[in-house]
């Protein structure tokens, strides 16, 4: 099952804690924000392990829930649209200060535990070294490596987890008391440590990507878009959420790659997916950065293998005709109707060629036609419509034209326009290799070309730009690819088919040619770059640049409709150490406070068990441990350097100039988790590990009816339109990640719908923490909001 797993918060006996923070608050708070697993915290403090022995019960193995009779009370409490099972996990954190090598450490670990039997003893031997009763975050004078060694010695199934790794003050990597690495920290016990909790490259924009909904620019893409991906392993055509969506200011140099098949403007560190040239081996394609690939042969791949859905039948859906007489103004019922998927296919490909629809206006006449000067092709055509129940007219005088007269037919094909308007539908895309080349034969029939001495050449043309993109989709879910040019311009004069095929007209629209390739290895060869129009080049940029992160991390992207798998980005800080490829990386929130359990967590797709996650956890298995969920990194209180007394805020490279002295007070500036990634880095921005857990980044709905209103978060206005909503649409983190934003927006306002439709995209401005201050999220800043708004909530 899946569900969401918060595993580090605090109760109401921790240093700086809200007093509502007990299990009857957190078991109703865990369901309105839709959080099934939910740590219990500080099961070190005795009065607080008292009260979760006697209002928990066993649950799943390693799990509780709460005892019936207090449950009893509380479920009436809980929206009902937010109501579902919730369980207990026992965890605590303990502060760890103490000196080693020399040097003073302040680390914090979070500890989890299947049964009361283990955490009471562990309290036995923590006690024996500290007050417990203090805080129900114990600050012992207790190394971590021999936290660990109380920990693993009293049980195997115990857990360890450094918490909120990059924090300065408080970490295992922190820039004020951590250490450098897990073993200077851990020791021998190192090797047990397979998880931490965090805390916290790219395309031009003329670069295009595909999606479900066709080819967008990147920086068109949002978070509710499938991205067309490839599978390294299966080199299956898989369409995927993005994980993440990037955009930010660049200026250097980017990598320029130019050639009939190839058309890529990245940045230097971004992956790009290819081979390496030995014929002799077969082709083993592999994420490179663009700069290791310069002036070196490489091989690109162009297609992949697709699966679709075989179907027996296409149906034509139910539509509701005018009655013919005078006398009755009513509608009449016309039923559904199931028709040969295959003989379809057929009629449809020749259709999207060399079809129209003429009708629907106040006369209420319609007709369906169909034109090509191949009278056997016609005569085919004609028994398909015959076999689908249809009377089909002929008109010999006029050459290769049929007509049908049925609404139903006419009231579906209508949606598909004129010449220019014409598209090839998702369920058609959706479809098998086998059923899509049905279609594409026959639409080659009618607009198709075949070219080359050899006749192997193949290419079709078309003044539609949304035709001509869905058919560079159906060509790779056909094993091809495709790449069009600019055929004739706006005005350019045709002859038209039919009868009067001597008639000169003018195009209404630019035409393309698509050329279909069967070969899908393209080689760049350095001895042929910069020959014939080919570009391999360091550019001069300065402009925004975008990308995605998809669990793949290999999308179809196009330049200049030029089509080729490449890589995705990825920013996360903790990818840019080696040392950290071994543990998993998980988020909780470390709440103390009610309103903030859940701002992050773990998605897992496991049997509900402390086993099952933590099994999940440790083999880093993405299709348990589906993703974690984060606030944006520069929300956080130390993401960038500072003196906050001063008002001093420093990126990493400030500090650098500023030799890590406030220019103000003269005093060394706190350094933030940026610059402390930056030093303990040993790989550049935008390194993807092959094995990791993807992320999602979130803002809490309460900050974005806050932002959406002007006005605090804890006014009263604000917590009243946050109840509306999750009694009206359910939890939290459903809202944010899933419902529809039109179903937002009917309960709550355009602009509130707006604010969570660009937390999915990433579409906000952020003024990064420093010294202990929060960053501060802007989401709306433009001029004229409400028309913007209106436009895109009508548009989804």
């Amino acid at each position: 099952m899946q569900f969401v797993a918060d595993l580090h918060i605090h109760s109401k006996y921790s240093r700086a804690t809200s007093g509502k923070m007990d299990l009857e608050n957190l078991y109703k708070w865990a369901q309105m924000k839709g959080i099934k697993v939910m740590a219990t915290g500080d099961f070190t403090h005795p009065i607080w392990f008292k009260e979760l022995r006697s209002k928990l019960e066993p649950a799943e193995y390693g799990l509780f829930k709460l005892k019936p009779e207090i449950e009893k009370t509380l479920i009436d409490e809980v929206p009902e649209s937010c109501r579902a099972d919730m369980r207990f996990m026992l965890t605590s954190e303990v502060s760890s200060i103490y000196t080693a090598l020399g040097k003073g450490r302040r680390v914090h670990n979070l500890i989890a535990v299947p049964s009361f039997e283990i955490a009471e003893k562990i309290n036995k031997k923590l006690s024996a070294v500290g007050n417990l009763m203090s805080d129900g975050r114990p600050i012992l004078g207790l190394p971590s490596d021999k936290l660990a060694e109380i920990v693993f010695t009293v049980s195997n199934e115990a857990v360890l987890v450094p918490a909120h790794v990059w924090t300065p003050y408080f970490s295992v990597f922190g820039s004020m008391s951590g250490f450098d690495s897990l073993e200077e920290c851990f020791g021998k016990w190192t090797d047990k440590i397979f998880a931490i909790e965090t805390g916290l490259s790219c395309y031009d924009g003329e670069t295009e990507i595909l999606t479900d909904d066709g080819w967008k620019k990147v920086s068109k893409v949002g978070n509710y878009d499938k991205i067309c991906t490839l599978n390294p392993e299966t080199n299956e055509v898989e369409f995927q959420n993005s994980l993440k969506i990037h955009s930010y200011k660049y200026k250097g140099k980017m990598y320029r790659l130019k050639t009939k098949r190839i058309d890529l403007l990245v940045t230097p560190n971004h992956k790009l997916f290819y081979s390496h040239c030995d014929f002799r081996k077969p082709l083993k394609f592999s994420l490179k950065e663009a700069e290791l690939s310069f002036n070196k042969s490489k091989c690109f791949k162009k297609d992949g293998i697709w699966i679709g859905k075989d179907e027996d039948y296409f149906t034509l859906p139910t539509v509701y005709p005018r009655h013919g007489s005078k006398y009755y103004s009513g509608r009449r019922v016309k039923n559904e109707k199931k028709i040969p998927i295959e003989s379809w296919l057929k009629f449809f490909g020749l259709w999207i060629a060399e079809g129209w629809v003429t009708g629907g206006g106040k006369d209420g006449s319609y007709s369906v036609c169909l034109a090509n000067k191949d009278r056997g092709l016609i005569l085919e055509m004609k028994g398909i419509l015959e076999s689908f129940g249809y009377n089909v007219f002929w008109n010999k005088k006029e050459m290769g034209v049929i007509r049908v007269r049925n609404y139903q037919l006419f009231s579906y094909l209508e949606k598909f326009g004129k010449a220019a308007d014409k598209f090839v539908p998702l369920e058609v895309k959706s479809l098998s290799p086998r059923l899509l080349n049905i279609f594409f034969e026959y639409y080659i029939e009618g607009d198709g070309h075949v070219y080359g001495r050899n006749g192997k050449g193949l290419s079709a043309t078309t003044i539609s730009v949304r035709l001509r993109n869905d058919l560079q989709e159906v060509a790779l879910k056909l094993g091809m690819s495709a790449y069009y040019k600019l055929h004739n311009k706006k005005g350019h004069p045709f002859k038209s088919p039919g009868q009067k095929y001597n008639k000169i007209y003018k195009q209404s629209a630019d035409s393309w040619v698509i050329y279909f390739i069967r070969h899908n290895i393209h080689t760049v060869l350095p001895s042929t770059v910069n020959k014939a129009g080919r570009i391999e080049a360091w550019v001069d940029f300065d402009d925004k640049v975008y990308c995605v992160t998809v669990p793949n991390h290999v999308v179809y992207v196009r330049r200049n409709g030029i089509p080729v798998w490449c890589g995705n980005s990825d920013p996360a800080m903790n990818f840019r150490l080696s040392a950290l490829d071994k543990v998993t990386l998980i988020s909780n929130s470390d709440s103390h406070s009610l309103p903030r359990i859940g701002r992050e967590a773990n998605v897992f797709d496991t049997d509900l068990s402390y086993t099952a996650i933590f099994d999940a956890v440790r083999k880093k298995d993405p299709k348990k441990f589906l993703y974690t969920i984060e606030f944006f990194p520069e929300e956080g209180k130390y993401h960038f350097d500072g003196h906050a007394d001063c008002y001093v805020s420093f990126s990493p490279e400030e500090t650098r100039k500023h030799n890590g002295i406030c220019p103000k007070c003269g005093r060394k500036v706190t350094v933030g988790v940026l610059n402390r990634v930056e030093k303990l880095a040993d790989r550049k921005v935008g390194y993807v590990p092959k094995k990791h857990i993807p992320y999602k980044n979130l803002v809490s709905l309460d900050k974005i009816i806050a932002d959406a209103m002007g006005v605090s978060e804890t006014s009263v206005k604000v917590q009243h339109e946050y109840l509306k909503l999750i009694y009206a649409l359910g939890n939290e983190l459903k809202i944010l990640l899933k419902t529809p934003i039109q179903e937002i927006a009917k309960i709550s306002t355009l602009k509130i719908a707006e604010g969570v439709l660009r937390i999915r995209e990433g579409k906000l401005k952020i003024v990064p923490g420093y010294d202990g201050e929060y960053g501060k999220i802007k989401i709306f800043n433009e001029k004229k909001l409400e028309e913007a708004v209106s436009v895109k909530v009508n548009q989804d």
